[in-house]
């Protein structure tokens, strides 16, 4: 099966599809001129399995929209667009909705944030308008936890299904059935649930709340079930990602009928910390790609993928600053979350002045040879700053 997902001037993009596997051609007479977008997807994207092949679409991963289909051709657009133009937009919106959370995570990210009044629905609504006017195609709704939001199924009917494909993370703590397909039925398109063990006792552990395994698998099988593509999160640290956690994680979501395993590094910050004995090391990288590459050989089952990867400067490079933007809960912009410095509040500024002020600075104007967080510049000029602001709860730190 072909499908046509994006028509230029002089060019068009398609997927071969073959049964969970696809291969991107771009064909017409200046086909050569954007070949790269199809060499790139081929070597790094498709990966022998996608995570979800429907009637009239497929889900290639969460990290894209579905295709074809509107916000799917917009991030092709914005990759033609740096491509050839070196124009730089906010591709995806990360909204921070809420500090709030029932949880007491050992990783949590958000631990040190400023405490204040949260953006209300119709601040939230603004940035979201200003970020798909901008060119977003995926709109992420996060945080703390975002369930505990009220108008949480209202955020995300805002957004414009013609412009964006929407998320929504969350420790699976309510996910009834009905509140699944509230979320459903208001335009949620990705449902992702936190799992940081494929052990009860150990999740729960982690997480600071007896039984919140047993609701998060409930939930994201729920969410399967109303027509969401379900995601499961997992967070990768030095002491759950042995290969015995990890197949058995992979046959747990594979029992729940979750489309794709994402996994992502633990990052210093927060409250995990600054050690670098509790972050990755060679050998566990080298087992999370061995881990990878066997299940997505596997003709069934959730396909896996690793954010972390497509951030390596031979692939995608840093998205912080670069294809993504954060917003937290008090309306602070941020390039990502793993680099938690605000150059501007969307209360006092539009978003795009706060992405040209992200842009002006050094560390997100040069190309990146790492994660920003791992950058030696990063760490020289703001790290104490960051660690100092943890402490009087005060970030993300402002930049001047």
């Amino acid at each position: 099966m072909k499908l046509s997902i994006y028509k230029g001037p002089g060019f068009e993009i398609l997927l071969d599809i073959q049964d969970r596997s696809a291969q991107m051609i771009v064909i017409g007479p200046i086909s050569r001129l954007v070949e790269h977008i199809a060499e790139g997807f081929n070597a790094h994207a498709a990966m022998e399995k996608l995570a979800a092949v429907r009637e009239k679409e497929v889900v290639i991963s969460d990290l894209m929209p579905p295709a074809p289909s509107a916000p799917f051709r917009r991030l092709v657009g914005a990759q033609v667009n740096r491509l050839l133009l070196r124009k730089y937009m906010p591709e995806s919106l990360m909204l921070l909705t809420t500090g709030r959370c029932q949880c007491e995570c050992k990783h949590c990210i958000v631990h040190g944030m400023e405490k204040g009044p949260e953006l209300s629905t119709n601040e939230f609504y603004h940035v979201i308008d200003q970020a798909l006017e901008l060119g977003a195609y995926h709109v992420s709704f996060e945080g703390g936890e975002p369930t505990l939001r009220d108008d949480i199924f209202d955020l995300i009917d805002h957004v414009d299904r013609g412009k964006a494909s929407t998320h929504l993370i969350t420790n699976g703590f309510r996910l009834t059935k009905d509140y699944v397909r509230k979320l459903k039925d208001a335009g949620l398109f990705y449902l992702h649930v936190s799992l940081d063990s494929p052990y009860a006792e150990e999740h729960d552990d982690f997480r600071g709340i007896e039984g919140i395994f047993e609701k998060a698998s409930a939930g994201i099988k729920y969410g399967v079930e109303a027509g969401l593509i379900g995601v499961v999160e997992y967070t990768a640290n030095p002491y759950n990602s042995d290969f015995e956690r990890l197949e058995t994680l992979y046959k747990h979501c594979s029992s729940l009928g979750v489309h794709e395993i994402l996994v992502d590094e633990v990052v210093p910050g927060g409250k995990w910390g600054f050690d670098e004995s509790d972050i990755l090391k060679k050998e566990d990288y080298e087992r999370l790609a061995d881990f990878q590459n066997k299940a997505n050989k596997r003709k069934k089952g959730p396909r896996v993928s690793s954010s972390y990867s497509y951030r390596d400067p031979d692939i995608m490079g840093c998205f912080a600053g670069r294809r993504w933007v954060w917003i937290s809960p008090t309306g602070e912009v941020m390039p990502c979350l793993h680099i938690p410095l605000s150059f501007g509040n969307v209360r006092k500024m539009s978003l795009a002045q706060a992405w040209k002020n992200i842009r002006r600075n050094p560390l997100f104007k040069k190309k990146p040879e790492t994660c920003t967080w791992r950058d030696p510049q990063y760490r020289e000029s703001y790290i104490e700053n960051i660690r100092n602001a943890i402490e009087e709860d005060r970030l993300p730190y402002r930049v001047e």
